[in-house]
C-alpha cells in the first residue's frame, strides 16, 4: 500500500506560504509559540512541517515533491503526531510518498516510521543500527512514574521535569520500524525527477547523522545538525565533528535550511550555531580540567553575564547544556562514544536540577 499525499497544482508557486488551519495557542510542551507551526512552503516543491518551539519532541519533518512521487524526510516522536503531519500534507500533495529518509536515530525523527512502512526508508548504516537497538520502553516507564517521583523530595525536580517533557507524548502505539535501506558516505536519490543528495555527517548530534540536499531548490534539510532558537543536545560529538557538519551545510550554499528543531532559517543561523558550539567547548574545557561537573558548569555558564549578552542567551533550554558539556568531557578524557541508557538517565537527573535552579520549575 502506498502512502498518498495530495497537492494542489498551484501550491508550489509562492515560497514560505503557511498552510496552518489555525494558529497554535501553545506549543506541545505548553509554552507560547515563538514561531508558526504547521506546514510551510520552504522553497518550490519543498514543504516543511514545523512544531513550535523546537524543544524536546517538538521536531520537524519535510517533504520534497517531484513529478508523480514525493520524498519524506523524517517522521515524528509518536504515530499520532506523524499521522497529524501526514494528514496536513495530504491536503496539499497528490502523489505517493515512495521514499522516506531518517536523518538520524532519535525517536522524535523515526518513531512514526510505522505509518510509512511500505515506503523505502533510508538512513545511514550507523543510524539504522541504533534504531533497531533502541525502543520507547524507557520513555514509557519514565512517563508513567514521573507523577509519582515529582511528589518525593529527593526526586521531585526529576519527576517534575520528566512529567513536563514527556507528558504530551503517548508512546504506547509506537512499533519500532527501522530503515530498510542503509548507506555510508553519500547517496543520490530521486523524487519524481528531482535530484536529492544525502551526505553522512555524523558523528555530531548523534553517531549517524545525515543531511539532505535538494540542489534545484537550494535547500538543505539538516535534521538535528541544526537547532534554531533552542540549545542543541550533543549526544555523540565531538564538537569539532559537529562544526565540520555545519561547514558542510554552509558549503552547499543553501538559500534555505530546514532544521531538525526550530523555524526555517538560512546560513546566518548555521554560522551562529557553529559559533555557539565553539564557545561552549572553549568555556567548558578549563572548568572540566579543574574538576567541575557538567551540571555545575552548565549552571555557571547560563548564569553568567557573558551568556546573557550572547545571542544564545535567549535560546530555550539552557539546562540542556549539561548533556553537551558531559559529551565534551568524554572526548576530553578520550572516552568518546555516544551517551548510553544508564548515563542518559543520570544526565537527565542533572538536567532537571539545573532547570529548577535556572527556572524555578520546569520551563512550561
Amino acid at each position: 500500500m502506498e502512502i498518498w499525499v495530495h497537492m494542489q497544482p498551484t501550491s508550489l508557486s509562492t515560497p514560505n506560504r503557511s498552510y496552518n488551519r489555525a494558529p497554535m495557542e501553545r506549543s506541545l510542551l505548553g509554552m507560547a509559540p515563538r514561531f508558526e507551526g504547521g506546514l510551510h512552503e520552504a522553497a518550490k516543491g519543498v514543504l516543511a512541517w514545523l512544531q513550535p518551539n523546537g524543544d524536546w519532541g517538538e521536531s520537524n519533518a519535510a517533504v520534497v515533491v517531484g513529478d508523480g512521487e514525493a520524498l519524506l524526510v523524517d517522521t515524528l516522536w509518536t504515530p499520532a503526531l506523524t499521522r497529524r503531519m501526514l494528514d496536513a500534507v495530504a491536503l496539499r500533495v497528490d502523489v505517493p510518498v515512495r521514499t522516506v529518509v531518517n536523518t538520524h536515530s532519535d525517536g522524535d525523527h523515526v518513531w512514526g516510521n510505522q505509518l510509512v512502512a511500505d515506503a523505502e526508508i533510508v538512513a545511514t548504516a550507523t543510524a539504522a543500527r541504533i534504531v533497531r537497538e533502541e525502543t520507547p520502553a524507557p520513555l514509557r516507564r519514565a512517563r508513567s512514574v514521573a507523577p509519582v517521583l515529582r511528589r518525593v523530595p529527593p526526586t521531585g525536580a526529576f519527576g517534575a521535569y520528566m512529567a513536563w517533557m514527556l507528558g504530551p507524548f503517548d508512546f504506547s502505539e509506537v512499533a519500532v520500524t527501522p530503515p530498510n535501506r542503509e548507506f555510508s558516505g553519500e547517496l543520490e536519490l530521486g523524487a519524481g525527477g528531482r535530484e536529492v543528495r544525502l551526505y553522512e555527517v555524523g558523528p555530531a548530534h548523534t553517531p549517524g547523522d545525515l543531511i539532505v540536499h535538494v540542489p534545484d531548490a537550494r535547500v538543505v534539510i539538516a535534521g538535528d545538525v541544526m537547532f534554531v532558537g533552542v540549545h542543541p543536545v550533543m549526544w555523540a560529538g565531538p564538537a569539532s565533528s559537529w562544526i565540520a557538519a555545519l561547514d558542510r551545510v554552509e558549503a552547499l550554499d543553501p538559500a534555505v535550511v530546514i532544521p531538525g528543531h526550530g523555524p526555517i532559517c538560512g546560513t546566518a543561523e548555521v554560522k551562529l550555531l557553529r559559533d555557539y558550539l565553539a564557545w561552549l567547548e572553549a568555556a567548558a574545557l578549563p572548568r572540566l580540567g579543574a574538576g567541575d561537573g557538567a551540571d555545575a558548569i552548565a549552571t555557571a555558564l547560563a548564569s553568567s553575564a557573558e551568556f546573557r549578552q550572547a545571542p544564545w542567551g535567549e535560546w530555550l533550554g539552557p539546562e540542556r547544556m549539561v548533556i553537551s558539556v558531559a559529551t565534551i568531557d568524554r572526548h576530553r578524557r578520550g572516552a568518546g562514544g555516544a551517551v548510553g541508557g544508564a548515563e542518559r538517565a543520570r544526565l537527565f537527573r542533572q538536567v532537571a536540577v539545573v532547570a529548577r535552579e535556572l527556572h524555578g520549575s520546569p520551563p512550561g
